[in-house]
C-alpha cells in the first residue's frame, strides 16, 4: 500500500466514525440544523424540523404538513471541506414520513454521505397538546477516498426515538443510534471501524411562545457520556436568539421567520479549530383552513 493511499485510508476512517448521527466525527457531530446547533446541539427533546429524521425520528409527529429544510457549513473555514444538508418530512395517513441527506467531503481526499429514511406515529395526543410519539429510522452510510484505487465501504444501521410531551410546556426526548452497531472496513486489511450504539436523554421546557431552554446527555462514539444544552428567546413574532454549550464548545445564532419560511444563521467554534459558520433554510406549508378558520 502506497504512502498516500494510507493516508487517504487514514483521514476516510476517521471520518467514518462520524458516519453514525448521534457520533462524534474527527472533528464534531455532523451539523444537520443550524438552528439544532445553536442550541448546543440539544435538540432531542424538540426534534421540532425535518432533522428529526436523524436526531429522533418520533419529532416527526410535530410537522403537520410539508417541511423541508437545507443547510450548508463550511467547517471551521477549511478550504475544500464543506457540510451539506437536505431533508424533507409529509404527513401520510397514519403516520408522519421522513428522508434526508448528509454528505462531507473534502476535495481530493474523502467522502462521506448518510442517507436516512424515517417513519413515526403518535400512540396518544390530545388536544391540550399532550403527546407520546414514536419513531424509527434505517441509515446508509457511505465513506469514499478520493484516491487512485477509488476505496469504498458502506454501512446499514437502525435507530428509533421517543417523544413525549406531558404538559404543553415540557418535552421529553430519548433516541438510540446504531442498534446493530455496523462496521467500516474501507481499506481493504487495515481493520474495520465500529460505528457503536449511541444514545442521548433531553429535557425541554416551553415559556408560552417566546422561550424555550433544553437540557440533554448524550453517548458519544466512545461510550462516554457528555452534557449540552441551550436556550431560544423568541423577540415579537419574526425574530428569534439562540445560544448554546457542549462541552467546551459555545453556540450561538438568530432566526428570522416569515409567513412559513425560517433562516437561520449561526456560529460554533472549537478551542484547538477555531469558528464554523452554518445557514439553514427551512419551509413548512401553511395548513388548510376550514370555512370555520380552525387548521387541518
Amino acid at each position: 500500500m502506497t504512502p498516500a493511499r494510507r493516508r487517504f485510508g487514514a483521514a476516510v476512517a476517521l471520518f467514518a466514525a462520524g458516519l453514525a448521527p448521534a457520533a462524534s466525527a474527527h472533528f464534531e457531530r455532523p451539523l444537520l440544523s443550524t438552528r439544532a446547533a445553536a442550541l448546543g446541539g440539544a435538540f432531542v427533546a424538540i426534534a421540532d424540523d425535518p432533522s428529526a429524521v436523524v436526531d429522533n425520528p418520533a419529532g416527526l409527529c410535530s410537522l403537520p404538513t410539508l417541511t423541508l429544510l437545507a443547510t450548508y457549513q463550511r467547517p471551521y473555514g477549511v478550504a475544500g471541506l464543506d457540510d451539506g444538508y437536505l431533508a424533507a418530512a409529509v404527513p401520510v395517513p397514519g403516520v408522519n414520513v421522513g428522508a434526508s441527506w448528509f454528505h462531507r467531503g473534502l476535495a481530493g481526499a474523502f467522502s462521506e454521505d448518510l442517507f436516512t429514511v424515517a417513519v413515526a406515529r403518535d400512540v396518544k395526543r390530545t388536544s391540550e397538546d399532550a403527546s407520546l410519539s414514536i419513531g424509527a429510522s434505517i441509515d446508509v452510510a457511505r465513506v469514499a477516498a478520493g484516491n487512485e484505487a477509488g476505496d469504498a465501504a458502506t454501512a446499514v444501521a437502525f435507530g428509533a426515538g421517543v417523544l413525549l410531551r406531558p404538559f404543553a410546556f415540557i418535552g421529553l426526548g430519548y433516541s438510540i443510534r446504531n442498534l446493530n452497531q455496523p462496521d467500516i472496513d474501507l481499506v481493504a486489511g487495515g481493520g474495520s471501524t465500529v460505528l457503536r450504539s449511541t444514545q442521548a436523554v433531553g429535557l425541554a421546557y416551553y415559556w408560552q411562545d417566546r422561550l424555550v431552554v433544553t437540557v440533554e446527555t448524550h453517548q458519544d462514539a466512545t461510550g462516554a457520556w457528555r452534557s449540552r444544552g441551550g436556550a431560544e428567546l423568541r423577540v415579537e413574532r419574526h425574530l428569534a436568539l439562540r445560544g448554546g454549550l457542549d462541552s467546551t464548545r459555545a453556540a450561538i445564532g438568530v432566526g428570522i421567520l416569515w409567513q412559513g419560511f425560517a433562516f437561520d444563521a449561526g456560529m460554533t467554534g472549537h478551542e484547538a479549530l477555531g469558528a464554523s459558520y452554518a445557514v439553514t433554510l427551512r419551509y413548512s406549508r401553511p395548513q388548510e383552513k376550514t370555512p370555520y378558520g380552525s387548521s387541518r
